[in-house]
């Protein structure tokens, strides 16, 4: 399998933590080779599957050491996903959303254990013991106590958020506030007009100005207009009587923004794994990591829904980002779905590695699965 020009280059040369300028060729190690016969994988993989396309960012030692694009932006028109091709992140969202309460809470704006109702004064649960005991930490951490994915079926039809926020008084509870996890989209998003009470801000506004424009996801935004008009932008694609058919950018989901509005291209997600993983401590500080991949709840079902490969041990549920032990390794993780198009990202803290994986197609493929054996040596 032949690389491609970028990926040969990336290989041989590291990419600067500043300036992206080229530095010095070297020999290349035993990791360069291993990224050498990921991509060869996944070169291969995605011919045969005829996916339409697919991005891919590993950060090592807070450095880019292999970012690409494959395959179409658009199946059959040629257009081909670069670095700067922006996707829907889906749920990846979530962790901007729980940094962005995480940075507003080192400044004192908020506290993860306010009760909703203190910034919401109208909002209520069919609960109203519940309603008072409602956090911020609950919303971020999906113990809300209300039934999984409490009215995704009204997101599904666009319904507005206003709306949505006043039907959760109708939702039925699976436990009482805070002693289970339930994973929502609707009751997540509630960060996003608490927010909003608290500072007299945008949402969307501050997740730009505090996480994106500092982190340089220069192709990064929330909502749908700032996907379509980037121009750049991969179209989302369904799978139709075993072939690829792309199809329109839908609404549904960008109702949800805290939960599911962000879009970026694999170039802005290899910045936010630095941040993640130390690298812009200036932006994202190591306390407001450490606080939103704190094991919160824990989250059985969920290490045997996620566990396509074995590895996971234990699942456990942080603010915004799940927290799984990867063959006695600690793995801070999201993934993200949304019609026509699948996300995920992970990293091994204690390693200092992470990789982010973005398609336009529902497959949900093992790159990330793949690529963490590999480096872990585990066959």
């Amino acid at each position: 399998m032949v690389l491609s020009a970028f990926v040969a280059l990336a290989l041989l040369f590291s990419l600067s933590n500043t300036t992206g300028r080229f530095e010095k060729p070297r020999v290349l190690s035993a990791f360069d080779s291993l990224l050498i016969r990921y991509d060869a994988y996944v070169d291969e993989f995605l011919a045969e599957s005829n996916a339409p396309g697919a991005a891919i960012a590993i950060v090592k030692d807070d450095r880019i050491v292999y970012i690409r694009g494959f395959g179409s932006r658009k199946i059959g028109e040629g257009e081909p996903v670069d670095t700067n091709t922006a996707f829907r992140l889906a749920s990846l969202s979530k962790g901007f959303a729980s940094v962005l309460t995480a940075l507003l809470v080192k400044d004192s704006v908020l506290r993860w254990d306010d009760r909703v109702v203190t910034y919401l004064p109208t909002f209520s649960l069919k609960d109203r013991a519940g309603t008072q005991r409602l956090t911020i930490r609950n919303l971020l951490s999906h113990t809300t106590g209300l039934v999984p994915n409490a009215f995704d079926n009204l997101v599904e039809a666009n319904t507005s958020f206003d709306v949505l926020m006043k039907r959760l008084k109708e939702a039925p509870s699976v436990c009482r506030v805070g002693e289970c996890y339930s994973y929502q989209n609707v009751a997540f998003s509630l960060i996003g007009p608490v927010i909003e009470s608290a500072t007299g801000r945008k949402y969307e506004d501050l997740v730009r100005e505090r996480i994106l424009e500092p982190l340089g996801m220069h192709t990064a935004s929330v909502g749908k207009e700032g996907l379509t008009e980037t121009g750049n932008f991969a179209y989302p694609h369904v799978r139709r009587n075993r072939r690829w058919l792309s199809t329109t950018v839908k609404d549904r989901y960008y109702n949800v923004e805290p939960a599911a509005g962000v879009n970026a291209s694999i170039f802005d997600m290899a910045q936010w794994l630095r941040a993640m993983m130390g690298g812009m401590p200036n932006v994202v500080p190591p306390d407001v990591v450490a606080t939103v991949s704190a094991p919160q709840v824990r989250t059985p079902d969920e290490a045997y829904r996620f566990n396509k490969s074995k590895r996971y041990r234990s699942a456990q549920y942080g603010l915004g980002w799940r927290i799984l032990d990867y063959e006695g390794n600690r793995l801070v993780f999201h993934s993200g779905g949304v019609q026509g198009y699948s996300s995920h990202i992970a990293f091994l803290p204690e390693k200092n590695i992470g990789i982010a994986v973005l398609q336009n197609s529902s497959n949900d493929y093992s790159f990330v699965y793949d690529f963490f054996d590999l480096y872990l040596g585990i066959s």
